[in-house]
């Protein structure tokens, strides 16, 4: 008896322990499966583009559980089709492949706001914006704000930020950018005020916002675009991820999280784990491929012409044209000056966009300086004096540690410069012809008209007379593949055009 009496005791104690017990859910999982900065349709080297992107959409979707497929921005523009259809193509493929969220990025304004607004009208997913705003300060037509999606029980809260920078390297007119962190860390708090368990930041900024971001608490998770990393971070309490470009890497963000409630009170905690898909291992979607190749069948028909050789090579990956005197940058240049009739030519080296290298006896065609030239900007031509040049120049050599765009490639000048010393600093030397530059004298400058606006921080070309203006302009990708077929063989090369010590 007093064998069964301890038995009944601890049977009901157990039963007591199990009652008072926090009661845990079954775990919940989302998948969150993210590209940023894809603007080329096409696969490259057998890696990326869209219709490899949709077979692992389809392959994420079919395995079951809960998946949200996120845009980070950057996708209207700057391809070789945008600069045809101003981005429409992009736009109608993401509605087949039904995007859950995108963020807008930088790239979304280049063919101006109205463009802008044309192209979101067109877009059957959601276009999620926290900061942007519209002269009027109402947020832009077509856009949410935030987004709550709740599975089994747990909420999860979606804010969209774009980069600030936007006015200086993009053509917003006069939409407005709020500062990013300050909004993100209103909307997180808002978010979980509305009962939001996880607050997840899809946003277009550079990697030391997006850090700021979760130092700031803005978001559990920052799921970003913009510098084109492919990175997973993870402190133990904020993830901040990033897909390179162009869908040749994919990050998969896989969270597990675990709901309990406990007198009432309702506990969620959660983990993550990452995988990083090369696309290479993927096979394109058949039925993308066929839409993409109506695209790309379109183009090749009316831009594989040839115009011209290049007796020498030429390059414009992204680091040379960023940072160093470039042949392709000499050409494009000299096209420039010449279609004009100016003295000088400066031209941003992030606007020369293909990335590639053309070995030396190359035949050119329209495609291939169109895609090194895709956003449509014109060659405009501008009187300024000598102490804006230098201005210009300083501005174009400021930034060159961090591969920023505004590194000039030029022509009618030789520059040296030390990049030892402090920006603003740094220009020694510069030569027009055989003489120097003089501070006093007004020169003739073909720029591009972004440039031209102040883009890219050229603001000293704010202070010149217009001579041909952005409405009269010609296309600077025309005026370059008229050049090159005019001559029909150039051989243009580093020259000492641009000496950095």
């Amino acid at each position: 008896m007093f064998a069964q009496g301890i038995k009944t005791v601890l049977a009901v104690s157990v039963v007591a322990l199990l009652l008072a017990a926090p009661a845990a859910a079954e775990p919940v999982t989302l998948k969150l499966l993210h590209v940023n900065d894809l603007d080329r349709i096409e696969e490259s080297k057998q890696r990326g583009g869209i219709a490899r992107l949709m077979t692992l959409v389809k392959r994420e979707r079919a395995a079951g559980g809960n998946v949200i497929f996120t845009h980070g921005g950057d996708t209207i523009s700057p391809s070789l089709l945008s600069g045809f259809d101003k981005g429409a193509h992009i736009i109608d493929l993401f509605n087949e492949a039904e995007l859950d969220l995108m963020v807008l990025g930088n790239h979304e304004f280049d063919f101006g706001p109205d463009n802008f607004r044309a192209r979101i009208a067109e877009a059957k997913f959601p276009i999620i914006s926290s900061n942007i705003r519209e002269a009027d300060g109402t947020a832009p037509k077509n856009t949410i704000d935030e987004k709550i999606i709740e599975i089994k029980g747990v909420k999860f809260g979606f804010y969209g930020l774009t980069t600030e920078t936007t006015p200086t390297v993009s053509s917003p007119g006069d939409i407005t950018f709020l500062p990013a962190v300050e909004t993100g860390s209103a909307k997180a708090k808002s978010l979980k005020g509305q009962g939001a368990d996880i607050v997840v930041a899809v946003v277009h900024t550079a990697i030391d916002v997006d850090m700021a971001l979760a130092r700031a608490n803005a978001g559990d998770l920052i799921i970003s675009g913009h510098d084109e990393h492919l990175m997973t971070f993870f402190d133990g309490k904020h993830v901040v991820t990033e897909s390179n470009d162009q869908a040749n890497w994919v990050v998969i963000t896989d969270l597990t999280i675990d709901r309990t409630e406990e007198d009432g009170k309702v506990s969620v905690g959660w983990t993550p784990s990452f995988r990083m898909i090369d696309t290479r291992t993927v096979v394109p979607d058949p039925e993308m491929a066929a839409l993409v190749k109506g695209y790309t069948d379109q183009l090749d028909t009316e831009l594989g012409v040839e115009i011209g050789t290049t007796e020498t090579p030429l390059d414009s990956r992204r680091a040379t044209v960023r940072g160093q005197e470039a042949a392709i940058g000499n050409l494009i240049t000299d096209a420039m000056r010449d279609g004009v009739d100016a003295e000088i030519a400066i031209t941003n080296g992030g606007g020369i966009r293909a990335n590639k290298e053309y070995p030396a006896g190359a035949k050119l065609t329209r495609k291939d300086i169109l895609s090194e030239l895709p956003f449509g900007n014109k060659t405009v031509k501008l009187e300024l004096t000598g102490e804006a040049i230098r201005a210009a120049i300083e501005n174009g050599l400021s930034q060159v540690e961090t591969g920023a765009g505004r590194f000039p490639q030029i022509s009618g000048l030789k520059v040296t410069a030390n990049l030892a010393n402090e920006p603003g600093k740094r220009v020694l030397e510069i030569m027009v012809g055989d003489a120097p530059l003089d501070p006093a004298k007004t020169y003739t400058v073909a720029t591009n008209d972004f440039m031209a606006a102040g883009g890219d921080g050229y603001t000293s070309f704010g202070s010149g007379k217009a001579l041909v203006n952005a409405i009269d302009a010609t296309l600077m990708a025309s005026m370059v593949i008229d050049y090159v077929a005019e001559k029909g063989t150039v051989a243009p090369k580093v020259e000492g055009r641009i000496v950095l010590q």
